[in-house]
């Protein structure tokens, strides 16, 4: 019997033991507040570092004020091609769930639309746009593949962005044209107010009226004076040219229509001048161009070739 009551009591101690171990471990640690904020911190830095990222990857370019913008893609001395965005199918999806609507514009077209707080874009021919059904935030965003003129209205607490490859143009109120491309070649015209071009390689420019800044891979890489009206002269269906190489031509026009046009290479660099009219066919324009460059035209259905 005394035997049992001495397990008894030692098996007490040791739960009383046991169970004072438990409670210590269980006792609140006393409360690092600088940690706890430099955590909170640090979430909220990366959460921004992956939203950017998603933006970037869905498409490129910012604004904010009035303004004018014309984004158009831009080949180099190819002229532009069709466009082929990194905009995945699922990034797509993602925008619309988030109350994004999309425009593809088909070859030979263009599409004027209203955005949600009435500023006004028209859309070339081969470009994609989407936009939300109402601006949410700080910032007005859309994204952008192709040609765009767009006509911004003004709200100086919410600027106007507009997301596409490469880079960010932010708007300070302005009417401007921007070509970018699947090549990573892009240009941006200011034809009045002011931009600021912001790179993936954190560098800033700031444009005057008739600036024109040319960039290769985000960043940019010269700076020269223009004519604005030569970007521009698409939304009324005009072309102009300005020694434009025929070849560059040639493929800006087969691209618009949707068609191939082979230029032979002894007429590749010739240049051209003159004004082209958008509304009319093809083959009407075609022979627009035969009047200033002599050359003979065939076609086989979907192709057009052009030899001296």
């Amino acid at each position: 019997m005394k035997e049992q009551k001495h397990n008894n009591h030692t098996q007490g101690q040791e739960g009383s033991r046991a169970l004072d171990h438990l409670l210590d471990a269980c006792r609140f640690q006393p409360v690092d507040n600088t940690r706890i904020k430099s955590l909170v911190h640090e979430k909220i830095r990366k959460e921004k570092l992956a939203r950017k990222r998603r933006l970037r990857n869905i498409c490129v370019a910012s604004l904010s004020a009035a303004a004018c913008i014309a984004l158009v893609w831009f080949a180099g001395a190819g002229g532009f091609t069709a466009p082929s965005p990194d905009l995945s199918e699922a990034s797509v999806s993602e925008l619309a769930h988030a109350g994004y609507n999309e425009v593809i514009v088909p070859a030979g077209q263009r599409r004027e639309i209203t955005l949600p707080d009435g500023s006004h874009l028209i859309a070339n021919a081969h470009s994609r746009v989407l936009y939300p059904e109402q601006f949410k935030g700080d910032e007005r965003h859309i994204f952008v593949f192709g040609e765009v003129f767009l006509e911004v209205a003004k709200d100086r607490r919410h600027p106007f962005v507009v997301e596409s490859k490469g880079f960010d143009v932010r708007v300070l109120g302005t009417t401007f044209n921007i070509r970018n491309s699947s090549d990573s070649t892009a240009s941006v015209v200011l034809v009045e107010g002011s931009v600021e071009i912001d790179t993936e390689n954190d560098r800033s420019v700031r444009l005057r009226p008739n600036d024109m800044a040319e960039l290769l891979n985000g960043d940019v890489t010269s700076l020269t004076r223009i004519d604005p009206d030569d970007y521009t002269s698409w939304t009324k269906g005009l072309l102009h040219l300005t020694g434009m190489p025929l070849s560059e031509l040639t493929r800006n026009l087969g691209d618009y229509y949707g068609i191939e046009i082979r230029c032979h290479s002894s007429l590749a660099d010739t240049r051209v001048y003159g004004k082209l009219d958008l509304h009319k066919d093809i083959d009407t324009v075609i022979e627009s161009i035969r009047e200033i460059v002599p050359m003979k035209i065939t076609r086989s259905g979907n192709v057009i070739t052009l030899k001296p």
